[in-house]
């Protein structure tokens, strides 16, 4: 009998083999394990073979946002007609030529190459390259400036953003967030998405610290000075931990401690560039963090003290401008926005105007001829154009530089 049973034990782990491998013929094997679990909880098959008649069954399919790499194994999806590939991290595409009856596939927000969309549509495959963004938003609801300009097939909206916020902001007007939704490609004043942070920190600290071994106290007044660390020690710092940065850096420093105190949050460029990153939208910035330190960091020491010296507000008197500003904001109101940002109590000096220059006359003309590339190339795409608002409202404005080079400009909210 024991004779036999090992014999059985041998034929039997035979005939399990020889299932396991009949089975193996209708079974489906698939390289990435996230695109096996995505079509396991379709199928609602959580283990076991995945066999291809449970597949054929299939023939509208949604793998967004899945995380998927490979997509070896979907040419046995031979039913599937519709299919929806949006945010995932897939290169190679090629499996998708061998699924007879897929007609529509959306590709958008992978790292694809450009040959792709030809090749599938050789395949008579309708590809959608744009990535579907739900459209936020309310109609009545907040957001400041938006304008649109177009040249033939491409589109370039231009919204005004103010850099820190409140909660009040959101949700957003919706015609604000309906541009964006539309847009291929984000376009805000520096790409923070894809800046390393190491190297700008080490900008920040080329540009706004002393090299020569001196500390801010060797530079000011000692009664400035005194203000300057009392100002530090209310907001809970010590001034000893930035005395090697220039009065410039103190100064901007001082109004990002006190806003932060104040609870503001990430203003409408940061919500739209966090937004960009979760959606995989493209990003160009129209400058870099040089382009912008420099600004400050090339005027001379004596209005760099003055900045320092007008900084040093109260910070009840802060919030109370701040709430004015975001109240102007957000009813859209263009002239009061501008007349309370500029008015002056006397003539501007030299470097004032040099300074304003500066920040807005020059930044401006660059960033216009930037936005006017891509409106000469014409690339069919959408941009959603996100600068602070005076850069479309004080002139010489973008505006009012590609109205000059004969672009009309539309207003949209």
């Amino acid at each position: 009998m024991k004779h036999f049973l090992k014999i059985s034990i041998v034929f039997i782990a035979v005939i399990a083999l020889v299932a396991c491998s009949d089975n193996k013929k209708d079974g489906v094997y698939f390289s990435d394990y996230q695109l096996e679990q995505a079509l396991r909880d379709i199928i609602e098959q959580p283990e076991g073979d995945i066999l291809r008649e449970d597949l054929l069954k299939i023939t509208e399919l949604d793998l967004t946002n899945k995380r998927i790499k490979s997509l070896d194994g979907m040419e046995y999806l031979d039913k599937v007609e519709v299919l929806n590939l949006q945010h995932n991290k897939i290169e190679d595409f090629s499996p998708l030529e061998e699924m007879d009856s897929l007609k529509e596939v959306n590709i958008g927000g992978n790292p694809y190459e450009q040959d792709t969309i030809a090749t599938l549509e050789s395949k008579n495959i309708t590809v959608i390259a744009k990535v579907e963004v739900e459209v936020r938003g309310t109609p009545d609801g907040p957001g400041g400036f938006l304008w649109k300009v177009e040249n033939g097939n491409t589109t370039v909206y231009l919204q005004g953003t103010i850099h820190i916020a409140t909660e009040e902001f959101y949700p957003l007007n919706q015609k604000i967030e309906a541009a964006y939704a539309e847009a291929d490609v984000i376009v805000p004043e520096i790409d923070f998405n894809n800046l390393n942070m190491l190297e700008m920190q080490a900008t920040y600290l080329d540009f706004g610290m002393y090299q020569d071994g001196t500390t801010i106290r060797d530079h000011i007044s000692e009664e400035l000075y005194e203000r300057l660390a009392n100002t530090y020690e209310e907001l809970g710092y010590s001034i000893e931990m930035f005395a090697t940065y220039k009065p410039w850096f103190h100064s901007t420093l001082i109004q990002n401690l006190m806003t932060e105190q104040l609870g503001y949050i990430d203003g409408v460029d940061f919500y739209f560039l966090n937004r960009a990153e979760q959606d995989q939208k493209q990003v160009i910035g129209l400058e870099t963090v040089e382009d912008q330190l420099s600004i400050f960091s090339d005027t001379s020491a004596e209005f760099q003290i003055a900045m320092l010296e007008e900084s040093l507000i109260y910070i009840d008197e802060l919030e109370q401008q701040m709430e004015e500003m975001f109240s102007l904001y957000l009813e859209g109101d263009a002239e009061k926005l501008l007349t309370y940002l500029l008015e002056e109590d006397a003539e501007p000096s030299p470097e004032e105007q040099a300074y304003m220059e500066a920040l807005n006359d020059n930044r401006n003309y660059k960033m216009a001829e930037q936005i006017a590339q891509f409106l000469e190339e014409d690339s069919g795409d959408t941009y959603f154009v996100i600068v602070g608002s005076l850069h479309l409202l004080m002139e010489p404005h973008i505006r009012s530089i590609l109205e000059q080079e004969g672009y009309e400009i539309e207003k949209v909210l």
